[in-house]
């Protein structure tokens, strides 16, 4: 579940282990009563008190062992999986179909033929991407670079910075071009400035992957041009604002005009670049403007052969999956084993589907809750959504470290808060791509094209806040502060998230907890920093901040002393808007629950547990999960979420009323003393 502020950070970065082989076919257990939680994936040698987490899914791990291709496995996989062998069906399905041109049947049907033709792709080789490289070399000048990082980003290839229309913070109905740093192959600046003997030793293998792609992209002097790459990279890394920087609005909010922008950058023609991708705008916002101006430097003083070999090796890099095995495998060696421990590819199929969904989400969306979504579901999750909303503003009134002025302007947010469930009302028109059964490589690149022309059409445009950010048969949620919205696509609106056969004390558990976790969001250290309509704007008294931010640093303290790997710890600052959103949504949760309850019957014991035991329960079953040390470790330094296991143990430690359900001791196990609790809403 993410704040949808970080939904750019990511912007066109994939990895896709691209090689055929057999994945294994998994289904969630199922608990005997088919009460929703199994008790067979407890661990009766660790007390509930002691160790939530542990308790609730050793045995889980034990009757579900990480498969060779994943670096993490846990019940939200267990269901992405469930989700990715319906869509599969269907997929193959389209295979047999005839369908007319344009229609998303079609697309899909003839985008997903060239991604799992592998005889094909050997067949045709680099032959389209060829053209691509020989174009980049074709540069004869420096001066030629804008027009080159337009054409990458066409074609969806990472340059040094990226560019993109998104709501304006300050003015969210209409949408602005935002430009920000891009440009390195790792997925972090702080692979490339750690000093440890792991970092180094990554690092090694990464320029050494380079050249090998290179190599096989018949590139002359590969080594070379590789530990250049990495050094033009590192320079990068070396003036990049760091992950947790980059969720402070207030650092990454500047809104200037675009002469003052190419005033920065004078040694790159930025207009020959926004010529080419039709920006006209006078006015943008630049999220990371010391990097933005360092970068002139980087062109100043660089040589055209790195700078040739850097959009070659990105180009390579970005369209691996299309290209033959020998690419797929040196990619998969590095990005796979190296940085995630991954045993073995990905079958062909989940690379094709992944392929897909980087620009058919939303039609690969539409054939899935063509056939599998209940209607239904929307109402009952509807009802939970204002049985929290309620629940809600019942806490903000009982809050001790918040004034009466405040607490009013809480109201407002939430009051204005809206949300989508299931899918989109009316489907997004994409009849007009050009998509065949003849290359893979043509068919993302056509992709892209339409993708980028799409959005910057929005600069200066009002916001469509219909347009929906996941597709619906996604596993996930979202907030979006710009729109002010909750959003639950129909993929996560099953077990283990929500159960239709299990009791509201597991659904509230599970999928309560998630919808107050978004609901949070809103209220996080950062999303808390915009207004009812989605503008970034103070609504706190000083005083009520300031006591506000003193319960969040208590809160990234707690989070930092957690060690996932030894001598390696929780990036407390970095996660803490999930932080703050997994405790508050959990307790809100909580009391939706009890709100629920009123007028009723005490619900009966089930397989030997109260009902505020299964409230506890949903949850835990909701983050059983496992790592391998490698992806573990890549975690710790790109995601924003804190690891499964403290997703758990992080919010029930300040929870009294988990405390109260399970008769724990205070202060004792994992349970915070009352004087150490962090309680923020």
């Amino acid at each position: 579940m993410i704040n949808m502020k970080n939904k750019w950070i990511a912007l066109g970065a994939a990895t896709a282990f691209a090689i055929a082989c057999q994945s294994p076919q998994v289904e969630a257990p199922q608990s005997p009563s088919f009460t929703g939680f199994n008790p067979e994936w407890l661990d009766s040698a660790v007390g509930p008190c002691e160790d939530f987490a542990a308790y609730t899914s050793t045995g889980w791990k034990a009757m579900n062992p990480i498969p060779p291709s994943e670096g993490r496995w846990g019940s939200f996989n267990l269901l992405i999986e469930e989700n990715n062998q319906r869509i599969r069906h269907l997929l193959d399905e389209l295979l047999q179909g005839e369908y007319a041109k344009g229609t998303y049947q079609q697309q899909i049907r003839d985008f997903y033929k060239t991604a799992i033709d592998t005889v094909r792709i050997e067949e045709q080789g680099e032959a389209e991407l060829q053209k691509v490289l020989e174009l980049y070399q074709s540069m004869d000048e420096l001066s030629d670079l804008p027009m080159v990082f337009a054409e990458m980003k066409k074609r969806s290839i990472r340059t040094p910075f990226s560019s993109y229309a998104s709501p304006d913070d300050k003015r969210s109905s209409f949408n602005i071009l935002q430009i920000g740093q891009s440009g390195l192959g790792l997925p972090d600046r702080d692979y490339y400035l750690k000093e440890d003997e792991k970092s180094v030793s990554i690092r090694e293998a990464y320029q050494a992957h380079i050249g090998e792609m290179l190599s096989l992209g018949g590139i002359a002097r590969a080594d070379e041009k590789a530990a250049a790459i990495m050094a033009l990279e590192t320079r990068m890394a070396e003036m990049q604002m760091s992950r947790s920087d980059r969720r402070i609005p207030e650092l990454t909010y500047h809104k200037l005009s675009t002469v003052t922008l190419m005033g920065w950058m004078p040694d790159f023609k930025l207009e020959d670049l926004f010529g080419a991708i039709g920006f006209q705008g006078d006015t943008l916002l630049c999220s990371q403007p010391e990097y933005i101006k360092g970068l002139n430097q980087l062109f100043k003083e660089g040589t055209l052969d790195t700078w040739k070999a850097y959009c070659q090796w990105q180009a390579l890099s970005a369209y691996q999956e299309a290209l033959p095995n020998a690419f797929r495998e040196a990619h998969f060696n590095f990005y796979g084993k190296t940085l995630q421990g991954l045993e073995a590819p990905k079958a062909r199929w989940k690379v094709a589907l992944s392929a897909i969904q980087q620009g058919l989400s939303e039609p690969l969306g539409h054939i899935y809750v063509d056939e599998y979504f209940p209607e239904a579901y929307k109402q009952r999750i509807a009802d939970m959504v204002e049985n929290i909303r309620a629940a809600y503003g019942e806490r903000i009134d009982q809050l001790d470290w918040m004034s009466a002025e405040t607490k009013q302007r809480a109201h407002e947010k939430l009051a204005a808060f809206t949300y989508k469930i299931g899918y989109p009302d009316a489907w997004k028109d994409m009849s007009s791509i050009e998509i065949s059964d003849h290359s893979m490589v043509l068919n993302m690149q056509q992709l892209s094209a339409w993708r980028m022309a799409e959005n910057l059409a929005k600069v200066d445009q009002p916001v469509d806040k219909s347009e929906w950010y996941m597709g619906a048969h996604i596993v996930n949620a979202y907030y979006n502060p710009s729109f002010n919205e909750i959003v639950f696509p129909a993929g996560i609106l099953q077990a283990p998230f929500f159960n239709p056969e299990a009791d509201d004390a597991l659904n509230y558990g599970a999928i309560g907890g998630v919808i107050g976790h978004e609901f949070t969001h809103g209220f996080d250290d950062q999303g808390s920093k915009y207004g009812p309509d989605g503008n970034l704007q103070n609504w706190w008294t000083d005083e009520d901040r300031a006591r506000f931010d003193a319960l969040a640093d208590a809160l990234v303290a707690q989070y930092n002393a957690f060690e996932a790997l030894p001598g390696e710890f929780v990036n407390g600052r970095m996660t803490l808007g999930e932080n703050i959103a997994d405790l508050g949504g959990l307790t809100i949760a909580y009391y939706a629950y009890k709100r629920s309850l009123k007028g009723k019957p005490e619900p009966e014991p089930i397989d030997g547990f109260n009902h505020w035991q299964r409230f506890f329960l949903g949850w835990g079953g909701v983050w059983q999960v496992h790592y391998k040390e490698e992806a573990l470790r890549d975690r710790l330094l790109t995601d924003y979420h804190s690891p499964g296991q403290f997703r758990v143990r992080g919010p029930l430690q300040n929870m009294k009323e988990f405390e109260a359900a399970w008769n724990c001791e205070n202060g004792t196990g994992m349970m915070q003393a009352d004087s150490a609790k962090v309680i923020i809403w």
